[in-house]
């Protein structure tokens, strides 16, 4: 009874629980949307999430350079792994067909087909003849290579021109009309084609390497060629031809054992991925110390690269931000000469601090800038930015 009594009365108490939590939750929902977020502690989300289409305002570019020196950088060189080139010469079987059997009253003619890949010469057909009547003319790509009778055994015949796709035809003349119940036939038995092929599966390499803008600029590169040493046998070698994106180096025989030396047309390059391809006409070489080598006019410097929108680039030329770079160095109370180029236009470097700072309002532009430093001589680096700064607090939301 006593348990019964205490449920009736806690009834009513929570009604009044839930009467109360109703009108919490009409008046938050009724209540303005700031002092609703600022009521359950969502002031700093909802910031974030208005100010998620807003145009950052901070660092746009921050690296670390270390030593910049004024001979950073006149010469390059790409390295290439040594490689073997060998194409040599094989007799093989080409084909080999158990037994062809042709008659004047049936099956008068029959085609043997065969394929070649590689290049073939000193081409031979062999069979030997079970059983025969008649004549019998053979055609080799469409033309007679024999007619005649044969008994048990033929020498090979010479096949010349052997090219990708080959036919043999084989044919048996009809016997005179007045033997008009007699058929002429051939069984030919173990027939095999054979010739010397050049096997050219390691006649070629190719190997690729990279290389960037200013290394390629043919306003700025002084020299460039390609090196490499041909390890060969005279006796066998063949022309050896070498090509840079697809253009043409050189063609001709190596001297064996030399170090080979080959100017480059700077027009010949590309600005990334090039490709260099050497291939053999016949004979072994072992193609080993390749390199190519690059020397230019002036030198070149670290280049950096970052991005301005549309809209951070009109709050630029509106003034309510800038644009500034800042430089860190070493304390060691020397003088400091540069140029630093944004965008190729120079802006003057000359202090004895640990640092630099400049506004580039002027020389910044919509999407991707350049900057390159420059030294007089040799600059210990430890951090640059580019960093966007708001004039006023009410410009930066």
């Amino acid at each position: 009874m006593k348990t019964r009594k205490a449920q009736i009365s806690g009834t009513p108490a929570a009604a009044v629980v839930l009467v109360i939590a109703a009108f919490i939750l009409i008046f938050i929902v009724l209540i303005d949307q700031e002092d609703r977020d600022e009521l359950l502690g969502n002031k700093n989300e909802t910031a974030v999430r208005e100010g998620e289409g807003q145009e950052k305002i901070g660092v746009l570019l921050e690296e670390q350079p270390g030593t910049i020196t004024t001979l950073n950088r006149r010469e390059f060189e790409q390295d290439i792994p040594s490689f073997n080139l060998i194409v040599k010469n094989e007799d093989k079987t080409l084909k080999e067909v158990d037994s062809v059997f042709i008659e004047s009253g049936g099956v008068s003619s029959k085609t043997v087909p065969f394929f070649v890949r590689d290049r073939a010469e000193n081409g031979r057909l062999a069979f030997s003849v079970n059983d025969y009547s008649g004549k019998l003319t053979i055609l080799f790509n469409g033309e007679r290579i024999f007619r005649g009778e044969v008994n048990d055994f033929l020498e090979p015949l010479a096949l010349d021109k052997i090219g990708e796709e080959n036919t043999l035809e084989f044919s048996v003349d009809s016997p005179p009309g007045w033997k008009f119940w007699a058929e002429n036939h051939y069984d030919l038995r173990n027939l095999r084609i054979t010739a010397t092929v050049e096997n050219v599966e390691n006649r070629e390499a190719v190997n690729t390497f990279l290389m960037g803008r200013d290394e390629i600029d043919p306003e700025n590169v002084e020299d460039a060629y390609l090196v490499y040493l041909v390890d060969c046998d005279v006796s066998v070698a063949g022309r050896l031809t070498v090509r840079l994106n697809d253009r043409l180096l050189s063609s001709k025989v190596p001297d064996c054992s030399s170090l080979e030396r080959t100017d480059i047309d700077p027009r010949d390059f590309i600005e990334g991925r090039n490709e260099l391809r050497f291939s053999a006409e016949k004979g072994r070489y072992l193609i080993d110390r390749i390199s190519v080598k690059t020397r230019l006019r002036n030198p070149v410097f670290p280049l950096y690269f970052f991005d301005i929108s549309e809209t951070q680039l009109k709050k630029i030329e509106d003034g309510e931000i800038n644009a500034t770079i800042t430089l860190n160095f070493i304390d060691d109370d020397r003088r400091k000469t540069a140029v630093v180029a944004v965008n190729g236009r120079r802006l003057a470097l000359d202090t004895r601090g640990d640092l630099f700072s400049r506004s580039i309002d002027a020389f910044v532009k919509q999407g991707s800038n350049s900057l390159r430093i420059e030294p007089d001589r040799t600059l210990h680096v430890t951090e640059l930015k580019v960093e966007l700064h708001c004039r006023d607090e009410e410009d930066c939301p």
